[in-house]
């Protein structure tokens, strides 16, 4: 094995320790957020109540409010759950991967040893890397999103709480 191929093992492999290392991270911090995001939800079946309560007080702009927020909590919760949302491989199902676990599961140990001499530097592929970027972005793309509806959602919170005080 010369030098060139050796270097471009190492750098296959961390692109794709790079790439694993985010999608981790990314998962972490929608675990995060869909744990402070239901306790939140939770809390405000307390404002739910309130509101029930005083319903002959409520102003249209108060329920308003607390309808923007119930959409944006919602909708911050269902991003930050297709983060954690495991992704199915696209692609002929007759092409076996070493990228894809449900590929692996099924394969016979003649069929490892016939894709591993395909992946000459034990599997770390262009298209393992490649699968693996298009998961990490996809999963950013779900947690930004999720983080940007949070900011309307801790407005509106703040903005019900008042006028439910105020009132």
């Amino acid at each position: 094995m010369n030098v060139n191929s050796e270097s471009l093992k190492e750098q296959k492999g961390l692109s794709l320790e790079l790439i694993l290392n985010q999608i981790a991270s990314f998962d972490n911090k929608a675990s995060i957020i869909v744990s402070i995001l239901g306790i939140v939800f939770a809390l405000s079946f307390t404002v739910i109540d309130v509101i029930s309560s005083k319903s002959d007080q409520i102003k249209p702009y108060i329920f308003s409010s607390f309808l923007v927020f119930l959409v944006s909590i919602i909708a911050a919760l269902t991003f930050s759950v297709l983060v954690l949302l495991p992704k199915n491989r696209k692609g002929s199902p007759d092409h076996k991967s070493l990228t894809y676990y449900k590929d692996l599961k099924d394969i016979t140990s003649d069929e490892y040893i016939i894709i591993f001499k395909d992946n000459g530097d034990c599997g770390i592929s262009i298209e393992q890397i490649n699968q693996n970027a298009r998961i990490c972005s996809f999963k950013h793309l779900m947690l930004k999103i999720s983080i940007v509806l949070m900011i309307p959602m801790v407005l509106f919170f703040l903005i019900t709480t008042i006028l439910i005080i105020w009132l």
